[in-house]
């Protein structure tokens, strides 16, 4: 029988010094731009405020209540509108993916991800008994293919990318039969590849990671301004806003290159702390859901919790020239509202499970 726990205070309290931490180094990334760096961080804050409202509201929520199909299928809906909206509206690379509400913008791919867990959270214990059958997998498929297309339209592979990882992590831990999962696997990294081929600077941005010191103005210049940073921060780093590669040297290290920006102020101390926030994460996302009294609360925790920790993973691995270059948000830390505050929700779901356990 569920036994109702206190939250879990190590889990709050790794968050929270995430989030405080992601704003300080926002405003050292920024504060060299003068009034638009003060912008910059002005935004960044009142995203942690909304997501943490959020969070803390979602943290009281019996999380079985986002079981009902009307919040399923309506928070499902609402991401595929904004999609289709801004794939609509945008004329340019960038514009598509976001939607602009006067000062503000949106970024509805941030919010494909916490729904397609909802989702498949959601079909995976109500067809529990029934997941060996092919046509379980059917409408999982089905939607993680309009989202994911959605998305592609925006011209946002990573995004892409990281929502398909999710979803076939989340289809693996359904119990998926192999053979099925593997089907599957085939199809989607065909499908992606194919989406990286359509597009010759994606073709590029794969030659570059092979050998960046080929194109050191063009391509290459990016990952080799990011190496700079990590390597030249030592052990101890410059000190907090004391880097120079922020200043127009590393294009976007106040976004998807933030761990950069850590790696030369703070040296290999503070990412290795870093790191060490997301291990925890992960340990007690983990924890969370396998300690969850029902599959509904092992889906939503075991998603989230790759969500955060899979993306975490990608963006260093960019960073570190690991893995080919593509826009994506460290999560708490970079630059981005919709991420930080998509997040943030989604963390208090994660916390709503947690205070539950079998007795």
């Amino acid at each position: 029988m569920p036994l109702m726990l206190r939250f879990d205070r190590v889990l709050i309290w790794t968050i929270l010094s995430m989030v405080l931490f992601g704003l300080l180094m926002v405003y050292s990334a920024t504060a060299s731009t003068g009034i638009s760096g003060s912008a910059h961080f002005v935004k960044q804050l009142i995203a942690a405020v909304i997501g943490l409202a959020l969070m803390y509201g979602l943290m009281f929520v019996n999380y079985r209540s986002l079981q009902d199909p009307r919040v399923v299928y309506a928070v499902l809906a609402i991401a595929v509108l904004m999609l289709v909206v801004a794939a609509g509206l945008g004329t340019g690379a960038n514009t598509r993916r976001f939607l602009r509400l006067g000062p503000l913008s949106l970024q509805p791919s941030e919010l494909a991800k916490p729904a397609i867990i909802l989702y498949l959270a959601y079909h995976f214990d109500r067809c529990r008994a029934k997941v060996h059958l092919g046509r379980t997998l059917l409408m999982p498929v089905l939607v993680v293919s309009l989202l994911a297309g959605l998305i592609i339209a925006g011209r946002d592979f990573g995004t892409t990318a990281c929502l398909v990882l999710l979803a076939g992590t989340l289809i693996f831990l359904a119990g998926v039969p192999l053979r099925r999962l593997a089907s599957a696997a085939l199809a989607a990294v065909a499908l992606l590849s194919g989406f990286v081929l359509m597009e010759p600077y994606r073709v590029k941005r794969l030659l570059v990671f092979l050998d960046p010191e080929a194109d050191p103005l063009g391509g290459g210049f990016q990952i080799i301004q990011s190496r700079i940073a990590v390597g030249s921060g030592g052990l101890l780093g410059k000190g907090w806003m004391a880097g120079k590669q922020k200043m127009d040297f590393l294009p976007e290290a106040h976004s998807d290159f933030m761990f950069a920006m850590v790696g030369e102020e703070l040296g290999l101390i503070g990412t290795v702390l870093l790191v060490a926030g997301f291990a925890v994460i992960l340990w007690r996302g983990l924890r969370a859901a396998t300690n969850a009294p029902d599959r509904f609360g092992f889906y939503l925790a075991a998603g989230v919790t790759v969500m955060i920790a899979s993306q975490a993973m990608l963006n260093m691995g960019v960073v570190l020239g690991m893995l080919p270059t593509k826009g994506m948000p460290l999560p708490f830390i970079s630059y981005g509202g919709s991420s930080l505050w998509t997040t943030l929700a989604a963390s208090g779901g994660l916390l709503s499970v947690s205070r539950l356990s079998q007795s």
